[in-house]
């Protein structure tokens, strides 16, 4: 996507006009806002206007070689003297390329409406002639532009912060990139310290009244800064989110503004940076306003630069269905070569030669592939999808929200999962974080939760720690003050108050709330955090224990990661610089200044082996000059164009290190309900299952064991602690050998162990081994990309297996992205799971329904749909091919043109479709109940070369019968005979007989309304459609060579008996069928005979165990 150039924006007190009473902001370069007819900030997603709708739609559809096949044999047909008319051929596919073209219409006008309901957001900006703030739409903000934002509004483009409520602004960005957190913004130091000017207006109190208080200040403050004539230069503009480059300097600035500049030390030019900026559709939180200026509209704006293309997913059907149409078309070929060269051996002169005789088969078989091939297989996909998206049983109780299948290409993919990987936090977890101990100095300060039924009592932590922080006497007192300390101050929490005073606290993880929750209920709570004018220092503001107030003014920060594992600020509090630093207790014990103590190592796996989520808690007090040069350092980091990722990472090893532990947090998150039943009979399918996870070892093994992954009774081996690729290979020989045994095994390995094993090939394939040879793993301390490995190692050693990846998080994109099938669940941690997703649901427990309800029946439903699609157009093309040898390829046909042509599009298409898409087989609590009906689509027994061979079998037998028995009964080999004509009818009316009787053979559900109403409706449609062209003047038009073809075949004994005995051999299929479902049944099949008897109905307590929770 084009973007336009480098910019200035000027804040000209004498504006364009040059007189005082034209203030305005210039953009420079004039061309700016000149994009979309003076329209620079309306987006357009739509892929073409009305005029070029049906261009643009055909040369889309043309980039499949489908069509382009099927436009060639259009043009084949197009042949003077050629077999068929060609109106039979290309008025179909004409329809189904303008029925697609129709569809794509349809979905731009979707966009357009989405387009529409953007572009006319309302904003409020500021109008320089009448010196208000005024309302507008988004799409008439042009670059330059002063907005106001007030609480939850979005900002309608990428801004620049001039200035924000107490010197900062918190932005939601989980529009953006999916992450939930709240992201500081700040104005630049000169913006800063010009608004802390009287001249600028005062700070606005929270109030009844505030808003127009504050458009009364964000006017005196734009005046202000066209007084100082503020230029602000930008760079282009870029994709990349946290980078934004510019300078804002003061062209006539006055003395006042000069000495305020001086007196804070702030130098202009100043150089900008990204977090000084806000993205467009960000949303402002936490903050009563935000003043700002556009900086980049439009097409400029990061959401519109980062817009590109998903990379598609391809089902194994689809890929099947290629392959079956390839190998059609080869067939084709072969027997068109064989024709022609047949025809020239036994010396046909007809006036053909062997080219052309080569193009009349083609033209004449052509249908072997058939126009509505692609367009059937995606209409059966498309209301698969759509019977997902309006399941009530995966509807969330809590919102109301329910399943959505984001694409509908890869249904049937969920009935043939062998792997399941799953995140852990948020996934199996509710992500609702409770703080349950905590440990002190060896000292465990009790459970931090209220005792179950009592909310009144308050728990023993509590107690203990307000004791504690009581008597200043206590010997832990000094650690027990510092240790709260340490979680009220390192975090990136905001803090609301309440109408009754009641703090409230939002953060960027629920981890970090709840450690300041806990810090609060014991009294240190934080109070504030306020950003000092004219810098990005930031004052958090401490109270407790008692009333005693503490201030740690922030300096510098090293956020988490989830490589890093850990955060660390940088304070100065009472004069002194202090790092604050938490994380992962495997990624802080080398960062400590001693070893960990045993007392308190051994508290940390007490609470891992509770299933609680520890950190530990570190701290260091630094000499000045260090921590002002080291800050120094951070600065010019956060400068840096190029590789700042890796800058920091240095920086951070000069300070994170000779740490003292304050203490060990532990924090429990719930299971989710209906996990365990979730597992257990996602095991029971036959699916193996995977928990990935960056958590400790020992804390992961717990929660699995509560989610019944891991039994009693299973033989678990430990992969952990590896050190390099060797010992990787010996802990691999040593679990194979302790899991050959016949007990059901388990694996548990981490992330030392995966780093050495997916360098070496030879352990590669041995760990894939041992996957197989288990039901279950655990991995721990797992990087993003670890999983995503993971996953993709699986892939690679099974190139037939289907996997599945289900997470929450941001972390959790590489590994939904990298499966065969990706589902995102709705949680706390932000869309950007679920935008990556291929399915979206609310919680874990609705997978057992989307896999073992709709994959399986999916799989079931496309597999036999495509079984059909070939079995029927081969059965139809035999007559031909038959026909063929009979009259020595004379190159004519064997069946009524435009019979032909409704064989696919009415007569026998829609029975199909209808079928294999509202067919249903057992009601969904029994399938529930019945995992074991998923073996189906793990052994592929519904598609396999086998069970096609056999389809395309039956479809010979068929055509070479109901194409023989009418034509040696009662037809003729003389092509201009009614004879022959009338036999061909009859015959083609057998084979609707035999390919619909077939349908109905095949369908669970063969005496349903909707089964029942569809082949009636298919026989009907055929009749009707040989009387139109047998028995009426307009069909006589069309295909005169069957006119009175009613009367005539009713009118025979010879043709009656030939209708009537014709379909009379499909008692052999019918025979066959029964033999092979009785002997060798489906496991759906036997499903079903025992629901019949009443065999598969289990008493009312096993159905609950099985079946996942839907109510509240």
């Amino acid at each position: 996507m084009a973007a336009n150039g480098r910019r200035s924006l000027t804040f000209s007190k004498l504006g364009l006009a040059g007189d005082a009473q034209s203030a305005a902001v210039i953009a420079e370069p004039a061309t700016l806002n000149a994009a979309n007819a003076g329209a620079p900030n309306r987006v357009r997603t739509t892929r073409f206007t009305l005029a070029s709708w049906l261009p643009k739609s055909l040369f889309a559809q043309f980039q499949r070689a489908a069509n382009i096949y099927f436009v060639i044999v259009c043009g084949l047909v197009l042949i003077p003297d050629g077999p068929l008319m060609w109106q039979s051929t290309v008025g179909p596919f004409c329809l189904v390329l303008f029925w697609t073209a129709l569809k794509d219409l349809y979905e731009d006008r979707r966009r357009q409406r989405d387009d529409d309901a953007e572009n006319l957001r309302s904003c409020t900006r500021y109008n320089a002639k009448t010196g208000m703030f005024e309302e507008a739409s988004w799409q008439d903000v042009k670059v330059g532009d002063v907005l106001l934002n007030f609480t939850d509004e979005a900002f309608p483009a990428d801004v620049l912060v001039i200035r924000g409520a107490n010197g900062q602004a918190f932005i939601s960005t989980v529009n953006l990139d999916g992450e939930t957190n709240l992201k500081e913004r700040r104005p630049a130091d000169a913006f800063s310290a010009l608004t802390d000017m009287p001249e600028a207006g005062a700070e606005v109190p929270r109030g009844a009244a505030a808003k127009e208080a504050v458009k009364r200040m964000a006017i005196q403050t734009v005046q202000h800064l066209f007084t100082q004539g503020v230029k602000v230069d930008l760079e282009m503009p870029m994709p990349i989110l946290n980078e934004m480059d510019g300078t804002v300097d003061l062209k006539t600035a006055t003395e006042g503004a000069k000495a305020k500049l001086e007196a804070l030390s702030v130098k202009t030019p100043e150089t900008l940076n990204a977090k000084l900026f806000i993205p467009r559709g960000c949303v402002l939180r936490n903050s009563l306003y935000c003043l700002s200026v556009a900086a980049y509209c439009g097409n400029d704006t990061k959401t519109r630069l980062n817009v590109a293309d998903a990379v598609g997913k391809v089902s194994n059907m689809q890929l099947y269905l290629n392959r079956g149409v390839q190998a059609l078309v080869s067939s084709l070929a072969i027997f068109c070569l064989y024709a022609a060269i047949a025809a020239t051996a036994k010396g046909v002169d007809d006036g053909t030669s062997f080219p052309m005789r080569f193009i009349f088969y083609w033209i004449i078989l052509y249908q072997v592939v058939p126009i509505s091939l692609y367009v059937c297989f995606e209409i059966v996909k498309l209301v698969l999808g759509f019977q997902i998206n309006k399941d009530p049983a995966m509807v969330d109780p809590r919102t109301g929200v329910g399943a959505m299948a984001r694409t509908a290409d890869l249904v049937e993919e969920m009935g043939q999962v062998n792997f399941v990987f799953s995140d852990k936090t948020g996934t199996l977890t509710e992500n609702e974080m409770v703080y349950a101990r905590a440990c002190v100095a060896g000292t465990d300060l009790g459970d931090f939760r209220p005792e179950a039924g009592d909310n009144t009592k308050e728990p023993a932590g509590w107690t203990e720690s307000k004791r504690i922080l009581s008597n200043s006497k206590d010997p832990l007192y000094e650690q027990a003050l510092w240790f709260f300390l340490s979680l009220a101050t390192n975090h990136s929490v905001q803090v609301e108050v309440d109408d009754q005073g009641k703090k409230k606290f939002e953060g960027s993880s629920a981890d970090e709330v709840a450690f300041v929750q806990a810090a609060a209920d014991v009294g240190v709570t934080f109070t504030s955090r306020v950003r000092q004018a004219g810098s990005d220092h930031v004052d958090i503001v401490v109270t407790g224990p008692g009333s005693e107030e503490r201030v740690f003014t922030k300096l510098g920060e090293i956020p988490f990661t989830s490589e890093r594992k850990r955060m660390s600020v940088i304070f100065k509090h009472a004069g002194d610089y202090w790092i604050f630093c938490k994380g992962a207790d495997n990624i802080m014990g080398p960062l400590l200044d001693e070893a960990l103590p045993s007392s308190m190592a051994e508290k940390l796996t007490e609470y891992s082996k509770l299933g609680l989520r520890t950190l530990v808690v570190a701290t260091r007090k630094l000499d000045e000059r260090l921590a002002t040069k080291w800050l120094n350092t951070l600065a010019a980091v956060g400068q840096a164009k190029q590789g700042k990722e890796e800058a920091l990472a240095e920086a951070a090893a000069e300070i994170e290190h000779s740490l003292n532990v304050a203490g060990v947090t532990a924090i429990e998150d719930k299971l989710q309900q209906g996990v365990p039943e979730a597992i257990v009979s996602i095991k029971a399918a036959g699916i193996r299952f995977w928990v990935l996870t960056g958590d400790k070892t020992e804390t992961a093994v717990e929660i699995v064991k509560a989610c019944r992954l891991f039994t009693e009774s299973m033989v678990l081996a430990h992969l952990v602690n590896c050190k390099d690729e060797a010992q990787a290979l010996q802990l691999l020989q040593e679990a194979k050998k302790s899991l050959s045994g016949p007990r059901e095994a388990g694996l548990v390995i981490d992330g030392s162990f995966v780093q050495h094993v997916l360098s070496s090939d030879q352990a590669r394939l041995i760990l894939y081994d041992l996957a197989m040879a288990s039901r279950s793993c655990v991995c721990c301390r797992l990087s993003p990309q670890q999983k995503r490995k993971l996953v993709e190692l699986v892939k690679e050693q099974n190139k037939a297996g289907i996997t599945l990846a289900i997470g929450d998080g941001a972390n959790d994109v590489s590994m939904i992205q990298g499966a065969h099938v990706g589902i995102g669940i709705r949680g706390k941690e932000g869309n950007q799971a679920v935008q990556a997703s291929d399915v979206a649901i609310s919680q874990f427990r609705f997978l057992v329904p989307l896999l073992l309800c709709h994959g399986r029946r999916a799989y079931r439903r496309v597999a036999t749909f495509l079984c059909y699609m070939f079995y029927k157009h081969t059965a139809i093309a035999i007559g031909d091919i038959v026909w063929a040898h009979q009259v020595w390829f004379a190159g004519v046909i064997a069946y009524p043109d435009w019979l032909q042509a409704a064989f696919p599009a009415v007569v026998v298409g829609l029975p199909v479709l209808v079928v294999m898409t509202m067919d249903k087989d057992l009601p969904d609590e029994i399938a529930l109940l019945n995992p074991e009906l998923y073996v189906e689509g793990l052994e592929k027994m519904r598609f396999n070369p086998a069970l096609f061979a056999s389809w395309i079998f039956s479809a010979v037998y068929h055509g070479t019968v109901a194409w023989l028995v009418p034509n040696l009964m009662c037809g003729s080999t003389d092509y201009e005979s009614t004879d022959f004509w009338y036999a061909s009818v009859i015959s083609f009316i057998s084979v609707v007989v035999f390919v619909n009787c077939r349908l109905w053979m095949v369908t669970e559900s063969p005496g349903s309304k909707w089964t029942i109403g569809i082949m009636a409706f298919s026989f009907f449609s055929l009749f009707f459609t040989i009387y139109m062209l047998g028995e009426t003047t307009l069909g006589y038009a069309f295909q005169p060579e069957i006119w009175g073809v009613v009367g005539g075949i009713l009118g025979d004994t010879n043709r009656i008996l030939a209708l009537v005995c014709t379909p009379m051999l499909l008692l052999v299929d019918l025979a066959v069928y029964q033999f092979q479902s009785s002997t060798n049944p489906y496991p759906l099949t036997a499903a079903r005979r025992r629901l019949r008897k009443g065999q598969n109905r289990p008493p009312e307590q096993k159905l609950q165990a099985r079946i996942p929770d839907t109510t509240e």
